[in-house]
């Protein structure tokens, strides 16, 4: 059964040309994501050493990731209509796996509003209030949030890389999408093909 406030399939109805470029910007996202959480661990536990001259400690700076992190996540379940939601591309090109992005999304959803909260009090959206601040930071750091969080992340990246593995399965035109949108050179695009002209 749905849990009230969770969404569960897609929000809207996409046309194919516009999940594919959907699917091209939360890749995107993706990388950027992996990226911040790689460094967040690393920093975590002191996998990266920092010049002698830091001014700032491993923990501050993996504070400073966290927040980034965060923020960056919260966007994955963004309810505005004028940003990407994750899943819409998702359950439209991958159609053999929408169990998988169902199960994926509502792992996320459960956590959307303590995401939400955060991001727009603490992270991207800075409030003037320091309350609101504290608020948001603290309910992140509820153990039932807490965990719940854990649990979506590890899901929706484990998700995604299952689902770039297949990529040029469901998706055959992605190759030629990037080209047109000038991506191809990114780092998050590496292994995908170039486009083949005839």
């Amino acid at each position: 059964m749905q849990k009230p406030g969770v969404w569960m399939g897609a929000k809207k109805t996409l046309s194919r040309p516009e999940a594919v470029e959907q699917y091209v910007i939360l890749r995107m996202r993706v990388d950027e994501l992996k990226r911040l959480d790689y460094l967040l661990k690393a920093l975590k536990y002191n996998k990266i050493t920092l010049p002698a001259d830091s001014p700032f400690t491993s923990r501050e700076l993996a504070d400073v990731v966290r927040t980034c992190f965060f923020g960056w996540l919260a966007t994955l379940t963004d309810r505005d209509g004028r940003a990407i939601y994750a899943f819409d591309c998702l359950l439209n090109l991958f159609t053999a796996r929408n169990g998988e992005i169902i199960k994926a999304q509502i792992s996320l959803e459960v956590c959307h509003g303590g995401l939400q909260q955060f991001r727009n009090n603490v992270a991207f959206h800075s409030r003037s209030e320091i309350e609101a601040h504290i608020q948001a930071r603290m309910r992140l750091r509820n153990d039932d949030v807490f965990l719940d969080l854990t649990s979506a992340v590890s899901d929706f990246l484990h998700l995604m890389e299952r689902l770039t593995a297949e990529e040029l399965e469901a998706i055959p035109e992605l190759p030629s999408t990037m080209e047109q949108m000038h991506v191809s050179h990114l780092p998050a695009f590496k292994e995908v093909p170039a486009a083949t002209h005839p």
